[in-house]
């Protein structure tokens, strides 16, 4: 395999453990571009198997437990979840548990053996992690640190700024409505088989409406596989301030199709990748405004 790393020319990184935020944060600046901070590395093995150079130094981030925890302000009806909280943390975190919603989308990423090592944060910050529409629909906040200063920022900025390199993401911050019955918030992934694989795309959205059924808020977002992730922010705004009875479904799929710049690969198309991500996201919300029984569903 051409891009493969001969292990025996490799050069073995120094691994420095510190056990606060603080220490990693002074070992970042004391080593700049030649440290990276790392926990599970799942990725970033994937990454150094296919050419990318190990840095000289790895800064482990495992011993800092405040790292892990998982909060939930009921005041303020947001989630926080630290950036090295395994993927597969839904299982034993009782917090987690209460958000199936959540739950059911890191189901969805890896296989179970990857889950037990790989980090929330580490599929966040690799770019193009299945877990970051869902984020993008639920208007997640990413929480990062640098000797100077904490800086709060929503996840859709992060995506299109790079001002944080260097910083370490510290925590996810995630706002959780009370009033589910105002509220719908889906998420699918859908890969080549049913078992563990790479995705072809992940879809979510959250759609929220006021007591007059009117619509006030939608985020939609893709993203997975080699999809850049995007929040579709012309759909959101066509289908922003209508009822349920009102959304023309044809249109929103064509809107999906033009605004969706789909990846393509040897094995699926560009136009799959748009049809597929088109059909789930109409499907999503005629299941949803069918219970009005003004759905004027359409076959795609």
């Amino acid at each position: 395999m051409a891009n493969q790393v001969d292990s025996w020319n490799v050069k073995s990184p120094i691994i420095l453990i510190p056990t606060t935020i603080e220490k990693a944060i002074e070992l970042k600046k004391q080593y700049g571009s030649e440290a990276e901070f790392v926990s599970g590395a799942t990725l970033l093995q994937l990454q150094w198997m296919n050419g990318r150079n190990i840095p000289d130094y790895l800064i482990s981030l495992e011993q800092i437990t405040e790292l892990k925890s998982v909060q939930f302000d009921l005041q303020k009806g947001e989630l926080s979840i630290g950036a090295i909280t395994p993927l597969g943390s839904y299982l034993t975190n009782t917090i987690l548990k209460e958000f199936p919603i959540i739950c059911n989308a890191l189901t969805t990423i890896a296989a179970p053996g990857v889950r037990n090592r790989g980090t929330i944060g580490g599929n966040i910050m690799g770019g193009i992690g299945d877990l970051i529409p869902f984020l993008l629909a639920l208007n997640a906040k990413l929480v990062f640190q640098d000797e100077k200063q904490v800086n709060e920022m929503m996840a859709w900025d992060w995506l299109n700024q790079s001002t944080n390199k260097g910083q370490l993401l510290t925590y996810i911050l995630i706002p959780l409505d009370k009033d589910i019955l105002e509220n719908y918030t889906f998420y699918r992934k859908i890969g080549r088989r049913e078992t563990f694989t790479a995705a072809i795309l992940t879809v979510s959205g959250k759609i929220k409406w006021d007591e007059s059924s009117n619509i006030v808020d939608v985020k939609i977002a893709i993203g997975g596989g080699d999809n850049k992730p995007l929040r579709l922010e012309k759909t959101e705004q066509f289908i922003i301030g209508k009822k349920g009875e009102e959304l023309d479904w044809k249109t929103i799929y064509s809107v999906i199709t033009q605004e969706f710049i789909a990846a393509e690969d040897a094995f699926v198309t560009s136009n799959y990748r748009k049809k597929v991500a088109a059909n789930l996201i109409v499907a999503e919300l005629q299941s949803q405004f069918s219970q009005s029984g003004n759905n004027r569903g359409v076959k795609l």
